[in-house]
């Protein structure tokens, strides 16, 4: 069932996606370097509009006509934003800490508790970023937030904004690690935040930059969760709020459990995102998968499939033979599904002469089909892939990464 409702999608688009992945080359060759690593860098984003979301990198939808800006300027550190980073890890953060810790920090100063709230409203609400801007605080107390707190902790190094308002931006840690960040806004309405869960990424997955850097560190759930309070409260500042987050940027979300859990458990009760509003992507780790299966909280999930048999996935992903090989996953899909009756994304990095013709389209579709995975209970997300010289993926002597911007 699945199989023949897929098959036809997967054959036009991909044909689709191909041609505007060649038309989008010459754009992607004059991308930008992004941070300081020449191991890094950003091609330009030129991905069909299958679904909002790309496969662990997150970028726009750009047509034929719209070309990224080439603006990525190094930006001065911001009036919220502190002069040190090692002045920082001392000081309280005001877009992470939890209002009734800030309750008590602001009485152990002297101060009701009343103006906790206060400065939450300001920071979530009104979207200031400035400790001045909060106007009806007393000066002693602004004084007193000047000297001990920071409105965020993510350096802002650099930001590139294309003609369609979509920001990317490159964040330093405290560590000096760079994680990347994207805000994308839609026609619809939408404005959906792609984030990082790690610094780096363990995984080695051969198409994938980040995943040819190797693992620095995981984020803290602080880290994550700042990076879609800081899209939050901009967005507020404009009057427009912060509909969707997807765990697609640096990292593999399920390897760093704990921390990503009680990032989005923050993002669904203070910024008020609905839980089916956020998708988390993975690998296919799947004992943290069955871990999410008995979560109460109802996020989107969606799978790096890209190879629809053992060899083939286990040569692109590493990380299929770790967790036990496509039975053991799809197995597991299959129980996600029948637990948490939620739609499955599969995602399918079109990597062209390998994996996008009819008959492997058909391949994909007698997967599913064996593990019974009914076709309103899946959806198949097909992403383009730009050419990278330099680095080999699969048998090709140029070959290609995600059409999003990539570490």
């Amino acid at each position: 069932m699945a199989s023949i409702r897929f098959i036809p999608a997967v054959i036009m688009a991909a044909s689709f996606i191909l041609l505007r992945s060649r038309l989008s080359h010459a754009a992607t060759r004059s991308a930008a370097a992004f941070v300081s690593s020449s191991t890094r860098s950003i091609p330009s984003s030129s991905s069909a509009k299958v679904t909002a979301v790309n496969t662990k990198k997150c970028g726009p939808s750009l047509s034929s006509t719209t070309t990224l800006q080439s603006t990525a300027t190094r930006q001065s550190l911001d009036s919220s934003s502190p002069t040190s980073p090692d002045l920082d890890l001392f000081k309280v953060n005001l877009l992470t800490l939890p209002l009734p810790e800030l309750e008590t920090i602001i009485k152990s100063w002297g101060f009701p508790a009343f103006r906790a709230r206060q400065i939450n409203n300001w920071i979530f609400n009104q979207g200031v970023s400035d400790i001045d801007g909060m106007s009806d605080l007393p000066l002693k107390l602004r004084t007193v937030l000047k000297e001990r707190a920071t409105i965020g902790s993510l350096h802002l190094e650099i930001e590139q904004v294309s003609n369609d308002g979509t920001k990317k931006r490159a964040y330093k840690l405290h560590d000096g690690q760079m994680i990347e960040s994207v805000l994308m806004p839609y026609e619809d309405g939408r404005r959906t935040a792609c984030i990082s869960s790690q610094a780096g990424c363990a995984m080695g997955c051969v198409f994938c930059a980040t995943g040819q850097m190797g693992f620095a560190r995981q984020l803290t759930s602080e880290e994550i969760f700042e990076q879609v309070a800081r899209f939050a409260s901009e967005l507020k500042a404009d009057g427009e709020r912060l509909s969707n987050v997807v765990m697609m940027g640096m990292g593999e979300p399920l390897a760093n459990y704990r921390n990503v859990i009680a990032a989005i458990r923050r993002m669904n009760e203070e910024l008020g995102i609905g839980a089916r509003k956020i998708t988390v992507s993975t690998v296919g780790v799947v004992p943290n998968i069955r871990k999410l299966m008995d979560e109460d909280i109802q996020v989107r999930l969606a799978l790096s499939l890209h190879c629809a048999t053992e060899e083939e996935r286990t040569a692109l992903l590493p990380a299929n033979k770790r967790y036990g090989g496509l039975h053991e996953l799809m197995t597991t899909i299959k129980e996600y599904i029948r637990v948490k009756r939620q739609r499955v994304t599969f995602e399918w990095a079109l990597i062209e002469g390998e994996n996008d013709s009819p008959e492997v389209a058909r391949t994909l579709g007698r997967l599913l089909k064996t593990y019974d995975i009914r076709s309103d209970m899946s959806h198949v997300n097909l992403i383009p892939l730009n050419q990278l010289v330099a680095m080999e993926v699969v048998h090709q002597e140029e070959k290609m990464l995600p059409s999003s911007w990539m570490f």
